[in-house]
């Protein structure tokens, strides 16, 4: 069987360095901030749904932002993993496509300022399009972006990079969504959500001169079995994690002999196939945080500013739990990320049960942040420690696939059952998802290099 390119050997908790990883770890890593700090000036949990209130008073509108979001982050993702596993370097790729993760800011303020006067549903079905465009931008990006981050990045230094630059980033983002409440109380509409989402372009306009500064070391290719070019790849054994022998698979695979390859791979890995229900309720877990911040506008007695501000306390949550959440990871294991990241998701939505006022709604978003921090982190982190090397640009596409039909239906079911009954049948489903799928990590999802997951016969 051909390989691609020799590795070193695996020895077990002795981590490899990469070239350049010193270089690596401060330009992807400010990449990283920069990116985070743009994303929190226009907050997908507060600033985009109170932009959409602006537009509709439907509460499907509004939990349809997170549902678009997940359904361009997720739905690319298995269509470019297997392209990225035959390219040598993937920054080409990384950057085209993370152009259109920045441009739709642009275009998002200067259309408020065109068409806010007059042409409200027009501008409600741009809002829908640039975030579509963004997030299946960043969908395109994800696989390959990790997989590089991966190559680039020591693994036992993986968990403090992604969280510590990711609290940087928080960091900065403090300031950025006090500006962003600033311009919401002083700037009238449409004025204030365009300097808003002005100033997330010019932020993401670093980010992107930053990664394109970034050092990619060259990966294992998986190239064609001159020998078997039959041979099914998901069935060749486990390599040990944190391996870098790549191995073969077929030159072309049809799409029906690649959507078998995917289902061997699920039932012949069953810590993946374990992970991947653990995030079906994980994924179901977040229809409560679609519609905190208009549960709190509608029947939690805050005003529209007072929402904005609550956009600094998911921030500065979000950025303490980059910190934290990165060294637990590195120290205790990723899973237990996961674990957090569930158990905050459900605590949240509890909380958000009996919320009223600015203080219960604060201890709300406090653990939202701690949740999206968690579930950012590991969404990362687990899953690149979990697939052997060649293989980890469709182990993560594979996961995020599955992850995206609740991802995208529950926001959606959220929003009709907050329209047709009210926002507590929403949270109630939320805090048991929540719960149940922290007992399936803690119980049946394996630690990463602890051993392989076992073949079921």
């Amino acid at each position: 069987m051909e390989l691609s390119a020799p590795s070193a050997p695996y020895t077990p908790g002795v981590p490899s360095r990469p070239a350049h990883w010193r270089w690596n770890f401060a330009v992807l890593g400010g990449d990283i901030a920069f990116f985070t700090l743009g994303l929190n000036i226009s907050s997908a949990q507060t600033i985009l749904p109170l932009f959409v209130q602006h537009l509709t008073t439907s509460n499907e509108a509004v939990a349809l932002i997170a549902a678009v979001r997940a359904l361009g982050i997720y739905a690319p993702q298995l269509l470019v993993a297997r392209s990225v596993e035959r390219l040598r370097v993937a920054k080409p790729l990384i950057l085209f496509a993370t152009i259109f993760e920045r441009v739709p800011f642009l275009l998002l303020g200067l259309g408020a300022l065109w068409l806010a006067g007059g042409a409200s549903s027009l501008l409600l079905g741009l809002f829908f399009v640039m975030v579509l465009v963004q997030q299946g931008a960043g969908g395109i990006t994800y696989p390959p972006w990790l997989d590089f981050v991966a190559r680039a990045i020591p693994s036992d230094w993986r968990g403090r990079f992604l969280g510590w630059w990711s609290g940087v980033g928080g960091l900065l983002g403090i300031g950025g969504a006090a500006v962003a409440a600033l311009l919401l109380a002083r700037l009238p509409w449409p004025f204030n959500f365009a300097l808003i989402f002005g100033l997330t372009f010019v932020a993401m306009i670093v980010s992107f001169v930053l990664l394109a500064l970034g050092r990619e070391p060259p990966r294992p290719l998986r190239r064609p079995d001159p020998v078997n070019p039959a041979v099914n790849p998901a069935r060749l054994p486990a390599l040990p994690h944190g391996a870098d022998a790549p191995f073969a698979v077929p030159g072309a695979l049809r799409p029906l002999a690649h959507a078998r390859e995917l289902l061997d791979l699920l039932r012949d890995d069953r810590g993946l196939r374990n992970l991947v229900i653990a995030n079906a309720a994980a994924g179901v877990a977040t229809m409560g945080g679609a519609l905190f911040a208009i549960a709190a506008l509608r029947q939690g007695g805050l005003s529209t500013i007072e929402v904005g501000a609550e956009s600094t306390v998911l921030v500065i949550a979000s950025t303490a739990g980059n910190f934290v959440w990165g060294t637990v990871g590195d120290r205790f294991g990723h899973r237990s990320v996961l674990i957090g990241a569930a158990l905050c998701s459900a605590a949240a939505a509890s909380v958000a049960l009996l919320a009223h006022g600015v203080v219960a709604y604060s201890v709300v978003f406090l653990l939202l942040g701690l949740n999206l921090a968690a579930l950012f982190l590991s969404q990362l982190t687990f899953i690149s420690d979990l697939a052997p090397p060649a293989r980890r640009p469709t182990y993560i596409a594979l996961t995020s696939v599955a992850y995206a039909p609740f991802a995208v239906g529950a926001p959606i079911l959220a929003g009709w059952i907050a329209d047709h009954w009210g926002y507590t049948p929403v949270f109630i489903p939320a805090i048991v998802a929540g719960v149940i799928a922290a007992l399936i990590y803690h119980y049946f999802v394996p630690q990463p290099g602890a051993a392989p997951s076992s073949p079921t016969p």
